[in-house]
């Protein structure tokens, strides 16, 4: 079977490339979300999943092509497929629908199926538009195989785990997919079917190093508020054999001539024996290869470090999130504003560390907003990236906002649903000021003047 997969873009290539010169500054401190360019190893995963059992498959990676709707129209007419599928998170639900409605246009015999967080949490929705005939609710590889396969072979699609589609014009929601117990048993990602020397450059362009990202586990057990990942992965971790990431580190870092990688699992380090093992491996092959990890603030250890170091670890990215311990308590992280210095302090002995933090979290005035800056300012960190809080479907802060009617279920405006815009009626300041907050906030740290100055 032909089938064409698509990666939409938070924007189009235009407006990405405006927003890139127009924040180079936040960009180069380390803001993920002015300018987001990640690559689509999600979708990676699939398209190696699905050529493993003899499909032919295209990625066409909008964001990483700096592609907008009328490139895409062209090709997908020229390719004529006979799937479509699309992933979709809440921040880019119109773009993926946008491009259903063109795949519909241009290629009229294409099945167009989404997958992805927002379909998961919301598949009624998403197949209510006429443009989507199938939606996958959960991990998506053996879903999408044996859609794929039904569809080939003329069988009906009922029974599919993890798919749902509509009947009679009614929609028929499936369960979410069985999650897939041992990752080992999953291909390598397809990094080809994407253009990855971009994702390449873009990182060498910002931290003068050949780096790309890896995914090696899924699942979080934690209870985040603010946070959805456990609706599509789920709440049991699981994640690749020390050997088998290790192999597949250095395939890349062999292939395309990398001297780093980030890992963007959730939580690295959960399992100490895993890591031990996987630093071992790491030494005794000589793969000498920069990485840094993200981890929670609960599970540093100092012994740990050391070895991770030796492995070659040079960078913690850690999940603060504020410094207004109001705030903690309402995300769960489950740590203090004291617990937070301590760690951070044990870590800077060792290696960089990047923090990621949030302001207009549901509840906050613009003292908390002051706390969590004031704290940033204090734990002199080598990165930060900032974000201002967005309700995203799936997290049980979102139930909360909706049980206090400052939402409703699946009737956000989805455009303002991303990390750099401040959502009506979520917290106690304005938007218009919190959008102000967040502009003084990183032209603190990421002034072009004086970096050094901005950071201390």
């Amino acid at each position: 079977m032909k089938i064409l997969l698509i990666n939409p873009a938070f924007y189009d290539g235009k407006e990405f490339r405006n927003r890139f010169d127009d924040y180079i500054d936040w960009i180069k401190g380390g803001n993920l979300y002015v300018a987001p360019f990640e690559p689509p190893i999600g979708l990676a995963f699939l398209s190696a999943y699905l050529k493993e059992r003899g499909h032919e498959v295209t990625l066409l990676d909008m964001q990483g092509l700096l592609m907008d709707s009328e490139a895409l129209a062209g090709q997908i007419a020229a390719r004529q497929p006979d799937l479509v599928g699309i992933t979709a998170m809440t921040p880019t639900v119109p773009e993926a629908l946008q491009a259903a409605a063109i795949a519909k246009r241009v290629s009229l015999k294409s099945k167009v199926v989404l997958g992805g967080v927002h379909p998961t949490l919301d598949p009624a929705g998403v197949l209510a538009d006429e443009n989507v005939d199938f939606v996958i609710r959960g991990e998506g590889e053996e879903a999408f195989a044996a859609l794929a396969t039904a569809l080939a072979d003329g069988n009906p699609v009922d029974g599919i785990p993890g798919l749902s589609f509509r009947r009679d014009g009614k929609p028929v929601i499936g369960d979410k997919a069985t999650l897939i117990a041992d990752l080992n048993t999953l291909p390598m990602p397809d990094y080809e079917a994407f253009p990855v020397e971009r994702y390449i450059e873009h990182n060498q362009h910002l931290r003068s190093i050949r780096g790309i990202s890896m995914i090696v586990s899924r699942g979080c057990p934690f209870q985040c508020t603010f946070c959805a990942v456990h609706q599509t992965m789920g709440r049991k971790w699981r994640i690749k054999s020390p050997e088998r990431v290790v192999d597949e580190l250095l395939i890349l870092k062999e292939r395309h001539q990398l001297e780093g990688v980030w890992f963007k699992d959730s939580i690295f380090n959960l399992d100490r024996e895993w890591v031990k093992e996987f630093c071992r491996l790491m030494i005794e092959r000589k793969v000498e290869i920069a990485w840094q990890a993200l981890t929670r603030i609960d599970l540093i250890d100092e012994e740990e470090l050391r070895l991770m170091k030796r492995a070659g670890l040079t960078q913690l990215d850690l999940g603060i999130e504020t410094g207004s311990p109001k705030s903690l308590l309402r995300l769960k992280k489950g740590i203090t504003v004291d617990r937070i210095r301590e760690k951070v302090r044990l870590a800077k002995k060792h290696v960089k560390v990047f923090g990621f933090f949030m302001i207009g979290i549901p509840g906050e005035d613009e003292t908390d907003v002051q706390q969590t800056f004031e704290l940033a300012k204090a734990l002199d960190l080598d990165r930060w990236t900032w974000s201002i809080y967005s309700p995203l479907p799936g997290s049980s802060l979102y139930e909360e906002l909706i049980a206090e009617g400052k939402i409703e279920p699946y009737r956000l405006d989805y455009h303002q649903v991303h990390f750099t815009e401040a959502y009506a009626g979520i917290c106690d300041i304005p938007p218009l000021r919190l959008k102000e907050l967040y502009r003084e906030i990183n032209e603190y740290f990421y002034r072009k003047d004086s970096p050094v100055q901005a950071a201390g």
